[in-house]
């Protein structure tokens, strides 16, 4: 009997121990935002080739030197697409005529959004001259969502896409990760703007008119 509650005990240890250690090596959940986004920080985006939806070609190095805020969807979306699209609406809107930021709404469903329909879609939201909208090969898409944001961009298949703003700095490195259904987004990327203006200042000035 004494035997029997020893290896019943140590059972129990051992047990615990892996439990233990199940939950501190854990992979954190995609909506640990604080956790799993945080590591992200200081990714380089690669270059890509996409259009946008007025049909000029945008590449990485038609957007360095500017800062810029990114974004997944696709026009028939009826989800979070809904909850990003306001967020940077009030973007577009709070910065204003600045030239030097742009705003990068990525579709995830190429082969439906073509440019002519994401201008539709772009109109419909009232969007300025730096709120691109931008389409092109899946394979690009998926480099530059998955390779260069570290992004879900779902498949031809199975029609999905991560709810996350990207911020990223004028050299093509990632500044932050913030939260597509919360309200508070918006106020805090401006907050991180700000701090980027406010470390190059000069920076800030007037860009050419370019997409």
């Amino acid at each position: 009997m004494k035997r029997l509650l020893q290896v019943n005990l140590i059972s129990l240890v051992v047990l615990l121990g892996v439990l233990a250690w199940l939950r501190l090596g854990r992979i954190p959940a995609s909506n640990d935002h604080s956790a799993s986004y945080a590591k992200l920080v200081g990714r380089i985006v690669p270059d890509f080739v996409l259009t946008e939806s007025r049909g000029t070609p945008v590449t990485l190095s038609t957007i360095k030197g500017r800062i810029w805020v990114a974004n997944l969807m696709f026009a028939t979306c009826n989800g979070v697409c809904l909850r990003l699209g306001e967020h940077m609406k009030l973007l577009d809107s709070k910065l204003g005529t600045r030239d030097d930021i742009r705003l990068v709404s990525i579709s995830v469903n190429p082969e439906v959004d073509t440019p002519e329909k994401l201008r539709v879609y772009a109109d419909a939201l009232q969007a300025s001259d730096k709120w691109l909208f931008v389409t092109g090969a899946r394979d690009e898409i998926t480099r530059l969502a998955t390779g260069g944001f570290a992004l879900s961009a779902g498949t031809e298949e199975v029609l999905t896409h991560s709810d996350k703003l990207v911020l990223v700095d004028r050299e093509g490195v990632v500044r932050g990760y913030f939260d597509g259904e919360s309200s508070d987004s918006p106020a805090q990327i401006l907050k991180a703007i700000a701090a980027l203006d406010a470390s190059s200042p000069s920076a800030s000035s007037p860009k050419p008119n370019q997409p």
